[in-house]
């Protein structure tokens, strides 16, 4: 199939109002609001209004605030699994599955899996530890900026990236970008989390009389795409 370099176009923000991007006739205005009605009033306007009625159909909704859900493209941060995939299969040959019908599932997902989407925008989880430029929206991750937070997170649990002032947050001879820069809000993918509990609890407490790596791994077959990836 020919694939098109389309460019990426997403006019909504992330209060679910249209951006500049929109047009100066719909900027600022909420989309499922009077956002809507603006569009649709433009479309008449315009004479290329087909038809407009209101009828009864299946929506996604938010169950927290029984609010429908709007999609759009937004930023995120990947992990490309070209980097691990070989070792992560021989791995993988590496375990008695039980059933054995398990290990051709999940051979055959990380043999077809290219990235994996790690972010999150949730406001609870652990934090990617990022920061941005202000100005420039530039992220600032690297080797000092991670060991310096891990760190922090190791005497102080994660919850210090959010409690924490961004100075503190940044290594000492980086604390001096701390007004242009703003922390990440973005959370890692819980499965990321619960798929590196070994190392997090085996690995981490063979001291505390653990065992690493486990002898036993119990997980339903349902969640071979999210925990075992």
């Amino acid at each position: 199939p020919h694939i098109l370099s389309l460019p990426l176009l997403s006019p909504v923000d992330d209060a679910g109002c249209f951006t500049e991007e929109a047009g100066p006739h719909f900027a600022g205005l909420a989309v499922q609001g009077e956002g809507n009605a603006a569009v649709v009033g433009a479309l008449a306007s315009a004479g290329v209004l087909l038809k407009q009625e209101a009828y009864a159909h299946k929506y996604p909704y938010d169950w927290r605030t029984k609010k429908p859900t709007i999609f759009r493209a937004t930023s995120q941060w990947f992990a490309s699994v070209e980097g691990f995939r070989a070792e992560a299969l021989a791995a993988i040959r590496g375990v008695s599955w039980v059933p054995a019908v398990g290990q051709n599932r999940i051979t055959a997902m990380t043999e077809g899996r290219n990235d994996w989407c790690i972010s999150r925008q949730r406001k609870w989880g652990v934090p990617i530890p990022v920061f941005y430029d202000k100005q420039s929206g530039e992220p600032l991750l690297t080797e000092q900026t991670l060991a310096h937070v891990t760190g922090l997170v190791a005497q102080q649990g994660s919850d210090v990236w959010w409690t924490a002032p961004l100075e503190a947050l940044l290594p000492a001879e980086l604390a001096h970008l701390a007004p242009s820069l703003s922390k990440g809000e973005d959370t890692m993918d819980v499965w990321f989390d619960s798929g590196s509990s070994w190392a997090g609890v085996l690995q981490a407490r063979q001291q505390q009389g653990l065992t690493f790596p486990a002898d036993l791994y119990l997980e339903g077959s349902d969640q071979h795409r999210g925990e075992l990836r």
